[in-house]
């Protein structure tokens, strides 16, 4: 990392810290239970106004300056940190393609919570989703069966909101939560079930039936009860009616 490019990373990190008074950052137990999300607790209002003060000489950097931000922001370990490096590469989707995704992927390994995968979901897969579909696809199949809980997160919460609710991709993205039904993370099963909450407002028929196979097959409650979040009435009662059927095996861990 050239010296230039480290010292906006710490001057980023001053502006943060200096934004809570200097407080040292500390693990998050009101929205995290794992000590892994360390943060300053900093409200995201404040910290946005923080980043919009550097978002001009961030956008007046090269692709592989802004690259090379977010890596040291990541590498610092702190929670709004790594959102702030998860800003910089939402500044770069016009720019980023699939000869970034080994890099994309090394930063994957910079996540330490749930909001980390969901924030680069929205802002920084899902428009690459859409400009460079068949490669991304490959990336978050491959994510699908990492050993790391939050690609596995992201391999279906890339497909949550609007990339959902479109419809266009309900085959792709049924098949990468099916990779993940058995998952015995709570984190990747709640990002299934929105996944599949969202999927269903694009292609209903078709995810509900899938969420009522899943009772069959006895697939974690935490995910078929997120899915239907959306449903009132007759609808939610029929699925909450469906019973595993004992003879199918059940989902495996």
């Amino acid at each position: 990392m050239l010296p230039t490019i480290a010292a906006l990373a710490a001057e980023i990190h001053d502006a943060v810290e200096a934004a809570v008074g200097h407080a040292a950052p500390r693990p998050d137990r009101k929205f995290n239970k794992e000590d892994e999300f360390v943060a300053f607790g900093l409200k995201t209002d404040v910290w946005r106004d923080v980043m919009r003060g550097f978002r001009a000489r961030i956008n007046g950097l090269s692709l592989e300056d802004r690259l090379d931000l977010a890596d040291g922001l990541f590498g610092m370990r702190i929670g709004e940190l790594g959102h702030s490096a998860i800003y910089a590469l939402a500044l770069s989707t016009s720019e980023l393609g699939p000869q970034h995704f080994k890099r994309l992927d090394r930063m994957a390994d910079g996540f330490t919570g749930w909001s980390h995968v969901d924030d680069f979901c929205i802002a920084v897969l899902q428009p690459l989703l859409l400009a460079h579909r068949p490669e991304t696809l490959a990336l978050l199949e491959r994510w699908s069966r990492s050993p790391n809980r939050w690609k596995r997160r992201a391999s279906v919460v890339a497909f949550v909101r609007k990339v959902g609710e479109s419809g266009d991709f309900t085959e792709e993205a049924l098949r990468l939560c099916e990779n993940l039904v058995g998952d015995p993370e709570d984190l990747v099963q709640k990002g299934v079930g929105w996944a599949l909450k969202d999927l269903m407002r694009g292609d209903r028929e078709r995810v509900l039936e899938y969420v009522k196979e899943l009772r069959c097959r006895g697939a974690p409650a935490t995910i078929t009860l997120y899915a239907i979040r959306d449903l009132r009435g007759r609808e939610r009662d029929e699925v909450l009616q469906v019973r595993r059927r004992v003879d199918l095996p059940p989902t495996a861990p």
